[in-house]
């Protein structure tokens, strides 16, 4: 469950930063303004997609997992996680808008919990209503001085505590306000790290791409916590 609600806040904060370039020698504009711009971008977009590269730790631990594959958005609330390396471990992520399918092929078997279980937050649930107020939310300071020519790290940390996003570190490139790479801790200090490539905005798809259909012979197990 852990993991995948840290796909869905990587899906949601690459559209928050698919922002379009700003002007050309203007000054370097503040951390606040920076996200103020990004969330912009946000409110607009329609849809992207990305390769992606996931690195995930534990708290004090030396190695991590890494996952690549691909990630589809479209608002409201419709996302599809392919993950195809290392192959050995593909699985698929898909929100339909109100539950989200993690199917495990090698297991034969998929998992079905409630959106709004996988997002508990309801600092997240407000982001992807389009209601979320960043300057309320979160207190947001640079995570390295802005340098010309570097990237701007910005860091956000939640106003009221969350325990599944203590701190989340943005890398946004200047020109295109366009997320390179995103971290996020949680309260036992574990850390899951997102790095985009080839990202595709306002990417369209068929409607029924982000819905799922059991193949058959798949086991398909329901949270029970969501039931009813």
């Amino acid at each position: 469950m852990r993991r995948l609600r840290f796909a869905v806040l990587a899906a949601l904060f690459v559209v928050l930063a698919a922002g379009a370039a700003g002007p050309q020698g203007a000054p370097e504009p503040g951390a606040e303004e920076v996200v103020a711009r990004v969330q912009a971008r946000y409110d607009r977009a329609g849809g992207f997609k990305a390769y992606f590269r996931q690195e995930s730790r534990l708290k004090g631990g030396a190695q991590s997992d890494t996952a690549e594959g691909w990630v589809y958005f479209k608002r409201p609330l419709r996302m599809r996680w392919q993950y195809e390396k290392p192959p050995e471990q593909k699985k698929e992520l898909i929100s339909d808008g109100s539950q989200v399918y993690m199917y495990i092929p090698q297991d034969g078997v998929v998992m079905v919990y409630p959106l709004t279980r996988v997002l508990k937050s309801d600092l997240v649930l407000r982001f992807f209503s389009g209601i979320a107020q960043v300057r309320q939310d979160f207190q947001m300071a640079w995570a390295r001085p802005p340098r010309p020519g570097q990237m701007y790290l910005i860091q956000l940390t939640p106003v009221t505590p969350q325990a599944e996003l203590t701190r989340l570190t943005l890398t946004i490139h200047p020109g295109t306000y366009q997320v390179e790479r995103l971290e996020f801790t949680n309260a036992v200090g574990e850390e899951t790290a997102f790095l985009f490539t080839r990202v595709q905005l306002d990417y369209q798809v068929p409607a029924d791409f982000f819905t799922f259909t059991p193949p058959p012979g798949v086991q398909v197990v329901r949270d029970p916590a969501g039931a009813g």
